[in-house]
């Protein structure tokens, strides 16, 4: 009895066997409960769920995407910004992925009571989203304006007031787009916009006057060199630096160029003017530069010309070479100082504005230690007369120069004074160029023939007139050489 109940018992159990085999392993439909991206593939062979999910993947395109941020709207599908998907290969990787699901998994979901769920996920176009985040971007941005001063011809000294700037966050935005296949209706995103206030209110300013102020003059009808006066001038108007904060003249002005609007204007290079592109903006740092020292402000870096100016004194010039030499100052201040420029009808002035409680009377002053004479270089020219003459540079003396400033008390007295530099001008040497001569042809002379003198060596006259002759040369070549003023291809005017 016993044995033929086992019988019975293995008989079932390879019938099962075979039966499930048969289900599992050799049907080829998706079980019960087979789901992918929420859509039921459950009866579907390959094929018939493919098309399946075709159908779904072209409503999925369809969604309506829309982006916000208050009254703005970007509207688009998410067809548009997703890369397509292959609803075969989909089927297919789902279909390897089931054959390995665990038979007792299987069995207990015979009912299909049990979703099983297979997510495909969505790959976005980079290329597409850069480009809706720079449409973003122009459309919403813009950047914050610190509270800045005027000058009204009535009112005086005006506040002008902040703005706080818009910045679109891309990345935090599309964060939010799924990341794997959904069915929706539509789907909406609200963007991720941040505001940045200005570093300078109203209120910081509320406080400020004028603490110091310099003017220098120029020719304006040197029209290149006023345009470029006036452009770099005014780059600087409106600049606000916090405590501790450092101003450079060359980051603020940024890389001269043609495409900026500056033009070529006569430089200083080798001892001559030349024309060079920017010429006249060591005028306006120059400028910038006294007006800081009358502020009280630390001179972080300076440099004065290899020659000596015209529009201010000695000692109290500042150079700019862009890559090389910058002019550079600090904000010693406990508050934020406001920079006002201007430039026209032939006059640059700076005014440094700050609280008025830093306003202190401070006087600049040098000392001459040494002056160094010019010379005067002689060179031929081709397209001038011969015999005629024309002064180029007229020349003028180099400077040995120290400089000082001086902070007073209130009462008149001296507080304290500081040695600013030692600077040294060389010469600006007289060139005169001069026509070529002409040639004149040596006169024919019968010279009678002499006697040799029985008293006299010849061999020692004759070594003796080469001797002369030979330093009279090189007497000429030194003093040439001397005159001459090395280039210098870093010195701007």
């Amino acid at each position: 009895m016993i044995t033929y109940i086992l019988i019975i018992l293995l008989g079932v159990s390879a019938a099962l066997i075979v039966y499930f085999y048969q289900i599992f392993y050799k049907y080829d439909q998706f079980l019960p409960g087979v789901q992918i991206a929420s859509v039921s593939v459950s009866g579907y062979d390959q094929e018939g769920a493919a098309h399946l999910l075709d159908a779904e993947l072209n409503y999925l395109f369809d969604t309506p995407l829309s982006f916000h941020y208050q009254d703005y709207r970007y509207d688009t599908r998410l067809g548009e910004v997703i890369k397509p998907l292959d609803s075969n290969k989909i089927i297919l990787g789902v279909w390897e992925q089931e054959k390995k699901r665990s038979l007792i998994a299987k069995i207990l979901n015979m009912d299909g009571s049990k979703d099983i769920e297979y997510p495909v996920k969505i790959t976005y176009d980079e290329n597409k989203l850069n480009s809706m985040g720079s449409a973003w971007k122009e459309n919403l941005e813009s950047d914050y304006v610190n509270a800045g001063l005027e000058i009204d011809p009535v009112k005086g000294l005006v506040i002008l007031p902040s703005k706080k700037g818009v910045k679109v966050d891309v990345p935090s935005t599309l964060a939010a787009l799924p990341g794997e296949w959904v069915q929706l209706d539509k789907l909406l995103v609200e963007m991720v916009v941040n505001e940045e206030t200005p570093p300078i209110s109203e209120n910081e300013l509320k406080n400020m006057g004028e603490i110091s102020t310099f003017t220098t003059w120029y020719n304006p009808k040197q029209v290149d060199r006023s345009h470029n006066v006036v452009l770099a001038t005014g780059t600087l108007n409106g600049v606000v630096l916090k405590p501790g904060e450092v101003f450079s003249f060359n980051q603020t002005v940024g890389q001269l160029s043609y495409a900026k609007g500056y033009r070529d204007a006569l430089i200083i290079v080798g001892g001559k003017f030349v024309p060079g592109l920017g010429g006249g903006l060591c005028q306006v740092s120059t400028t910038l530069y006294n007006a800081c020292l009358l502020a009280g402000l630390k001179i972080v870096e300076r440099h004065n010309h290899n020659l000596a100016v015209a529009y201010v004194s000695l000692g109290q010039d500042a150079t700019v070479v862009h890559g090389s030499k910058d002019f550079r100052f600090q904000n010693t201040l406990d508050e934020p100082i406001y920079i006002w420029s201007n430039a026209g009808n032939g006059k640059v002035t700076m005014k440094i504005y700050g609280n008025l409680k830093y306003k202190q009377k401070i006087e600049v002053s040098h000392v001459v230690d040494q002056v160094i004479d010019f010379k005067e270089i002689r060179e031929t020219k081709n397209d001038l007369k011969p015999g005629t003459t024309k002064v180029e540079q007229t020349g003028g003396p180099g400077y040995v120069v120290r400089s000082f400033r001086t902070f007073y008390n209130n009462d008149g007295s001296v507080a304290r004074q500081e040695q600013l530099a030692r600077d040294q001008y060389r010469p600006l040497n007289r060139l005169v160029y001069v026509g070529v001569p002409v040639k004149q042809p040596d006169p024919v002379q019968e010279v009678p023939a002499l006697e040799p003198d029985p008293t006299t060596n010849p061999e020692q006259i004759e070594g003796e007139d080469t001797a002369n002759n030979e330093v009279g040369i090189e007497g000429q070549k030194g003093q040439g050489d001397r005159s001459r003023v090395p280039p210098d291809s870093t010195l701007s005017e």
